[in-house]
């Protein structure tokens, strides 16, 4: 007996009869079309009109700025949840303000593959910086649902024709039958601190290390406490009134649900940019301690009080800041950085935020406050920096005759990902080539599928650099097929490093321009957001179909 002919060719052929061949051809072509446009629109339009939607939502009106559960955050976090239930996922907010997205699988007691990254942002920031990860998550989340259908039988056909389509229910009913693992994508509450000055607050309350940390007696400008905010959160969203520990307590995933977590996130640093490619992997996070510096001087009249006897605590604070700067080796008067080994320890040390009291031109200041950021790959440099620090402010403050306390209000040690996740991602980016190909055409033009036993082709348009070399506007540029990915070191924080507390942890990067961020001059090209989407629904592919 011969082979089966497809049922659509043979109904077609009855009703408009014409060649075998050309009808299976036809039908190929159409279903080859209908692909191409479906993941183009999952993993690259979707992601990236969301990006710009969000990016919308600011308590600023010439800026972008959304911090821990203002007005601004409160609109994004409803925004996020509907945008995670038209991916197919269940959703819940939680009392620190976490938004959850959620999609079961045929095993109810499989651990949890959990994607995440954060939603609020500093001051004046960008539109990448943290929402890159959620939108990204969110896009192969929903592109795995729908083949997850696909591949239970759910005629998927008219269905999602345009971005903001919702996965029909009756295809998010197959693929919880399909998946292997449960799919968790969260939006972190808070990632940068500038509420409460401390933190991955929202990652911390899933891991369960606010209350060892001390996090609930952190206070806003306000005076308010973190104790304070989350009773009333919880009481807000009509669930009673409970103590903020057994509140903190009911947030935590417990490490046995996770199986493993993977955060997509801008570079914010100019390595990828510099090579060529879209994208890499992370292997290590640098350690770091954030201080809070306090100095109380004599506030005085600024034309009344002879120079040889003010205690001005702003003069003091000016002493402490050079004294940091050339602790970890910055100024002018630094020496050449040629050691290779310096260069690898990734020391860093920045004074950030100075705040003066009473802030008067003709007021000798009273008080002065400051910030303290240092980094570094090796924990004990980075621990023995910031103990010289302490001990110089110490020393400067008993000099110039001013009173000062140090309060330690982060303290994260240096993270390194799980090599086996690591690989996989590099694996991913390698071979998510033929998804990319039907969603970002070469140059913008339209990939073309001539029919059965031939892949999508590009367009001939290449951009050059002025060496003449390719740059990304091809798939193989895009995402580094023929070229190493490259694996860096992040000197930058992550939630990931809180989620390393729990369950074993890896990070995608993607180009930034200039490797800018936490700047409203952030820039990812939506070819290279296109190409992290289809990376990470490669990979959650081959662990959950």
């Amino acid at each position: 007996m011969g082979s089966r002919r497809p049922w659509g060719a043979e109904k077609l052929n009855r009703m408009h009869p014409l060649p075998f061949s050309l009808w299976f051809a036809l039908l190929m072509f159409c279903r080859c079309v209908s692909a191409s446009e479906f993941a183009h629109i999952t993993l690259n339009k979707e992601p990236n009109d969301h990006l710009e939607s969000l990016a919308q939502i600011s308590d600023s009106e010439v800026s972008l700025e959304r911090t821990f559960l203002s007005p601004a955050h409160r609109r994004a976090s409803t925004q996020l949840r509907v945008w995670m239930e038209e991916a197919g996922m269940e959703t819940w907010v939680d009392a620190i303000g976490n938004v959850h997205g959620r999609i079961n699988s045929s095993n109810p007691d499989a651990a949890a593959i959990v994607i995440a990254s954060h939603f609020d942002t500093v001051l004046d920031g960008g539109k990448y910086d943290g929402a890159l990860g959620i939108i990204v998550g969110m896009a192969a989340i929903k592109h795995t649902v729908l083949q997850a259908a696909q591949q239970a039988g759910v005629d998927l056909a008219g269905s999602i024709q345009q971005a903001g389509a919702p996965v029909p229910e009756a295809a998010r009913t197959a693929a919880q039958r399909t998946l292997r693992a449960p799919l968790h994508l969260v939006a972190f509450s808070d990632e940068e601190g500038i509420r409460f000055k401390s933190t991955f607050l929202g990652s911390r309350a899933v891991v369960g290390s606010l209350v060892p940390n001390g996090m609930l007696d952190a206070q806003d400008r306000q005076g308010q406490s973190l104790r304070k905010v989350l009773e009333a959160e919880h009481a807000a969203a009509g669930k009673g009134s409970r103590p903020a520990e057994e509140i903190a307590a009911s947030l935590v995933l417990p490490p046995q649900s996770v199986k493993e977590y993977v955060e997509v996130h801008i570079e914010q640093g100019p390595v990828l940019e510099g090579l060529g490619v879209s994208l890499g992997a992370v292997s290590a996070i640098a350690g770091q301690t954030r201080l809070w510096v306090v100095v109380n001087g004599t506030q005085g009249h600024a034309g009344t009080v002879p120079m040889r006897g003010r205690a001005d605590a702003l003069a003091a604070g000016a002493s402490i800041i050079s004294a940091i700067e050339h602790i970890c080796g910055g100024g002018p008067d630094a020496p050449p950085a040629s050691d290779e080994a310096s260069e690898n320890e990734m020391l860093v040390c920045t004074v950030g935020e100075l705040r003066v009291w009473p802030g008067a031109s003709n007021v000798i200041p009273g008080s002065v406050q400051l910030s303290v950021d240092i980094r570094a790959k090796a924990d004990m440099l980075r621990t023995s920096i910031v103990q010289q620090v302490k001990a110089d402010i110490t020393r400067l403050c008993i000099t110039r005759g001013v009173s000062c306390s140090v309060a330690q209000n982060h303290d994260a040690p240096a993270v390194l990902s799980d090599a086996g996740l690591v690989q996989d991602l590099v694996s991913a980016i390698r071979t998510s080539q033929p998804l990319l190909q039907q969603i970002l055409p070469s140059g913008g033009e339209a990939a073309e599928c001539t029919g059965p036993g031939e892949q999508c082709k590009w367009g001939e348009n290449t951009e050059e650099n002025d060496a003449g070399e390719a740059l990304a506007s091809s798939p193989s540029a895009c995402s580094g097929q023929g070229r190493d990915v490259p694996v860096l070191v992040s000197g930058a924080g992550h939630d990931t490093m809180a989620m390393a507390e729990i369950t074993k942890v890896a990070m995608m990067f993607v180009r930034c321009r200039g490797g800018i961020s936490h700047s409203p001059l952030e820039h990812t090209e939506p070819k290279d957001v296109a190409a992290a989407s289809a990376a990470l629904a490669t990979f959650i592919a081959g662990r959950v179909l």
